[in-house]
């Protein structure tokens, strides 16, 4: 039997987009069905899983669970080695779970789902952000 190709990373969910599809956002819903149609993958970091976690009830913990094993993502904690990096971004955009994100999305060359692009304005001239309202 053929293994399949690897994914290819399509986007970064930041805490908001993981906050979001918990409250079950239609923007970040669909967007993990394309992505997912495409065989691609959207990475979450785990910072901003773990702070989605605290951001939401306890009872909407399953949905997290759900987003958790979806086929069309996956959960990536920071490389020890990259620190002085992800401290610099954390710099620019005052949150580690943010600069996790940040910095996970310049390694991959792909854009970071958010509700507020604001956030990443000092990062690569705020050009790597998918800004969702819904």
């Amino acid at each position: 039997m053929t293994e399949p190709s690897p994914r290819t990373v399509a986007i970064v969910l930041d805490t908001t987009a993981v906050t979001a599809w918990v409250r079950e956002s239609l923007a970040v819903g669909e967007l993990l069905a394309e992505i997912n149609d495409a065989y691609g993958v959207a990475l979450i970091p785990l910072a901003c899983l773990v702070e989605a976690a605290h951001r939401t009830a306890l009872l909407e913990q399953a949905r997290l669970e759900l987003l958790v094993a979806h086929p069309a993502t996956m959960i990536v904690s920071d490389n020890p080695d990259e620190w002085p990096a992800l401290a610099a971004t954390r710099n620019l955009v005052d949150r580690a779970d943010l600069a996790s994100a940040a910095w996970l999305a310049i390694d991959c060359g792909v854009d970071v789902m958010t509700r507020d692009a604001r956030w990443y304005s000092s990062v690569n001239g705020g050009r790597d952000v998918l800004e969702f309202d819904d």
